[in-house]
Order: structure tokens, then sequence, then C-alpha cells
């Protein structure tokens, strides 16, 4: 018997990571050196789900977070609308937050299957799993999210590619970089729980 693609624990992974993002999008805080774009938990909250669902499951959790947006739920930052926020200054940033998770999980999973496929012992194997965790959330994630932003960002505001790249990305790199590793950490921590936990 072909097995369900969405079961009831598939689904609950998928509201569990879109409330979760929609919860960490409404922390915000300004950051004077940027243009309108605030310092978010968003991004924790997005690279964490690419780093702990499945391709399939991270995608979906993308686009559930997008069609709350278009129902008109004000689920991003500053308690805005998709149709408020799209045209703003920080309107990029949601292309990115659409298709990182399913990036991140997928860059992640082929990862793992070398890893896990190499000779070397079980130790070894996890330190290379958590380093390899931080360098795709740090150079996939962050590039993914901040590439569309800081595009979105230069055509709203005017200002030059120079500015928009250190107001849009460069001001949130340290910010950013703590985050990635922080959801690199929980997503390690919760691995061998949320693989039981699977397997039930």
């Amino acid at each position: 018997m072909k097995k369900k693609f969405l079961t009831a624990q598939r689904m609950t992974f998928i509201a569990v990571f879109a409330a979760l993002i929609c919860v960490c999008s409404w922390i915000a805080i300004p950051n004077p050196l940027a243009a309108g774009v605030p310092f978010t938990l968003q991004t924790f909250a997005i690279i964490l789900a690419g780093l702990m669902l499945t391709p399939a499951e991270a995608g979906l959790v993308s686009l559930v977070y997008i069609l709350l947006g278009v129902v008109g739920l004000p689920i991003f930052s500053g308690f805005r609308t998709l149709y408020t926020n799209l045209f703003s200054p920080t309107g990029g940033y949601i292309i990115g937050f659409f298709i990182a998770p399913f990036l991140i999980s997928l860059c992640l999973s082929f990862f793992k299957r070398i890893i896990s496929n190499s000779s070397t012992n079980s130790a070894k194997q996890k330190v290379i799993l958590f380093v390899t965790r931080i360098v795709i959330a740090i150079v996939l994630g962050i590039l993914i999210i901040d590439i569309p932003g800081v595009i979105v960002l230069k055509i709203v505001t005017g200002m030059d590619f120079g500015a928009a790249i250190i107001a849009g990305a460069v001001s949130f790199l340290p910010t950013d970089i703590f985050k990635c590793v922080l959801a690199a950490i929980i997503a390690g921590a919760l691995d061998i729980p949320l693989s039981k936990l699977r397997a039930c």
C-alpha cells in the first residue's frame, strides 16, 4: 500500500513551522542602518525550517506562509499583510523567504547522504554534519534571502547598489550569522528526537 504523503504528522510539522515563522516575523526591532528594514527573527525561523524538515515539508511551509499572506493575514514584520509588505523596502525578502527553506533542506539532504555514506566514525560525522548545517545556513540561507531583498530595496528606495547592499545585507550580517548558528545548534540538538518521532 502506498504511503500517504500528507500524513497527520507531516501536516503538524508544517503547521508548527508556519506558525513559528509568523510569530518570529512579528518580533521586529528597527535597524538605524537600514532604510525601513528591521531586525526580525523571521530569518531564524525560515532557516530552522530548512535545517529540520525534509525538502517537501520545507517547501510546503513556505507555501502555507505565503498563502496566509495572500488571504490578507498580517503575518509579516510590523503586522503588515503581503500586499502592504510586497511593495515596501522589505518586499524582496519575501521572495527569499519563499524559496530558502526548500533549497536549504535540499542541499542539507544531499550532504547528509554523503556524510552518512562516508567511512568516518559516528562522532566525526556528527561534527561534520554540525559544521555543514552552519555553512549551508550562512552561505545558502543568507544569500537566498538577501539577494532579492537588496534588489527590491534598491528599486523601492532609489539608492545605489552599494548603499542597498550595506543597508539591506551587510548591516544585518552579524545578527544573521548568529541566527544561523543558533538554528544549526537547535536543529542538531533536535535531530535524534525528530528522527525518533518520524519513526513512530
